[in-house]
């Protein structure tokens, strides 16, 4: 391989001051321009998070020597920020930006030369000539991923995560969500109001169910969580009915020390016991009160009633594997109904229930809890799969090994948005990425000047560049920072 391809390369610090002080003194090495500023920003935390760093411990099978694995990597795991569809058009989007490019490592004979004419074939080299490389080598490299170097890569950033102390709170829901007909994704979220974060995931087959024998997909996601935080991490698992299962209840409570809270299917006999006992004591049901929420971003208010019953036990399964645990009685659940009207819609009613290992003091604090649940829906599923393409772009339906980098560098991306936003307050809480770009873009303008010296490299608007070279204009048009004239 070439000296060129070879020459090593390394992450430039963001240090606007030290780069400012270079332009006044007129040594710097390069002045780019970029409309992808986000990238700069965004890119630069998940290297602070020592997510780009840790690429490294991604293990890749090759036959021949190529593209350094590192800039190829650095490159993939960059690429979910750049809002794009497909592979090709994110790669595309990416190699327009110079700026980002010298930043994961790109030579400037990289971007004049690209790779393709040394190591791809001639048909790409024609259809790719201005890139510096070609989408097919980002797709063979994802192809030549090791799956087990990608579940550690996974661990390793979670636990930089809880190091830092970014991952807050003990509440957690469990969700899945299909991608197309033959993938589905299984993962734990941190319920947090400032910023939920995916905490570890699984890609299934579109057949697999994480309730499989008996709940060992979600129990190895719990352990894993508690590996790494602690087994106090972990105090609250909120669950859709899906996760109505009894070893699992069971399994959390007496071995983990986790309380569950759970939607119950309407098809169980638990269902029927708790609404006929609500039938038979009507005393139960508690204060109605008015609730808010929000659907496809409309509001609607409704009246909110329920009914609380502590002591359910009929349900076999559950009883069954408490007493394999340990647990010499029955093991007791506290029920909550929940009946709901609409005060303008005098044909809207909807029923439901929740059950839990640990009695709450009323059903609205119960109901309120589980609301909770609700963020994650949107934030979590919602957000990854319209604001970050992941169900109509996992970058390959057929090839595991593609779709399962495709959902770790995703799902890492979205946890850098997520702490972002928190870094800059409540103005961004509760924002997805689009609103995120659209407000990086109003800070630092559709085109910022990206400069290079000693080491670092600063974004700056060109008036800072004009003023710092000692040209400053006549009239000022910035209007947070105007330049101080004479």
């Amino acid at each position: 391989m070439d000296e060129d391809v070879e020459a090593r390369w390394e992450w430039r610090e963001h240090d606007r001051a030290k780069v400012l002080k270079c332009l006044q003194e007129g040594e710097y090495e390069a002045i780019v321009t970029t409309g992808q500023s986000e990238l700069d920003v965004l890119a630069h935390l998940a290297a602070e998070l020592g997510i780009l760093e840790a690429v490294q411990m991604l293990t890749v099978k090759r036959e021949r020597a190529g593209i350094p694995d590192e800039l190829l990597l650095r490159t993939l795991a960059v690429l979910p920020f750049v809002e794009a569809l497909g592979l090709s058009a994110a790669a595309n989007t990416l190699f327009a930006d110079a700026a980002i490019l010298i930043q994961l490592g790109y030579t400037a004979i990289h971007l004049q030369e690209g790779f393709n004419n040394r190591h791809g074939s001639q048909e790409e080299v024609k259809s790719a000539a201005s890139l510096p490389l070609h989408p097919d080598v980002l797709r063979q490299e994802l192809q030549r991923l090791e799956p087990t170097s990608v579940a550690n890569y996974r661990r390793h950033c979670i636990q930089q995560l809880n190091k830092r102390k970014l991952i807050k709170g003990k509440v957690y829901a469990v969700d899945g969500s299909g991608l197309s007909n033959r993938w589905r994704i299984v993962g734990l979220l941190c319920v947090a109001q400032e910023a939920p974060l995916w905490v570890t995931w699984r890609l299934l087959a579109g057949d697999a169910s994480e309730k499989g024998k008996e709940g060992s997909v979600l129990f190895e996601m719990v352990d894993e969580i508690r590996d790494i935080a602690g087994e106090q991490a972990i105090e609250w698992l909120l669950m859709d009915a899906l996760y109505a299962d009894g070893p699992l209840l069971a399994g959390l409570k007496l071995k983990r020390g986790i309380d569950a809270l759970v939607r119950l299917p309407e098809t169980r006999t638990m269902y029927q016991d708790l609404w006929d006992l609500l039938k038979w004591e009507p005393q139960r049901w508690q204060a109605p009160w008015l609730d808010v929420r929000y659907v496809a971003g409309k509001k609607q208010l409704r009246e909110i009633s329920t009914g609380v019953v502590a002591g359910l036990t009929r349900w076999p399964a559950l009883q069954e594997a408490a007493q394999a645990l340990g647990y010499e009685e029955m093991f007791p659940l506290w029920g909550c109904a929940i009946h709901a009207l609409a005060p303008h819609d005098p044909a809207y009613q909807e029923d439901w229930a929740l059950i839990s290992t640990r009695p709450f003091a009323s059903g609205r604090k119960a109901h309120t809890f589980w609301r909770q649940r609700w963020l994650i829906e949107n934030s979590g599923f919602r957000e990854v799969k319209e604001g970050w393409h992941l169900e109509k772009a996992p970058w390959s339906y057929t090839d595991e090994a593609i779709v399962l980098a495709r959902v770790t560098f995703t799902l890492l991306a979205f946890n850098v948005a997520q702490i972002a936003k928190t870094k800059r307050g409540q103005q961004l809480n509760q924002t997805g990425i689009r609103r995120l770009r659209r407000r990086l873009r109003q800070e630092v303008g559709l085109a910022p000047v990206i400069v290079f010296a000693a080491g670092a490299y600063g974004i700056f608007d060109i008036e800072e560049i004009m003023l710092a070279l000692g040209k400053p204009p006549t009239y000022s048009l910035l209007q947070d920072n105007p330049v101080q004239l004479e």
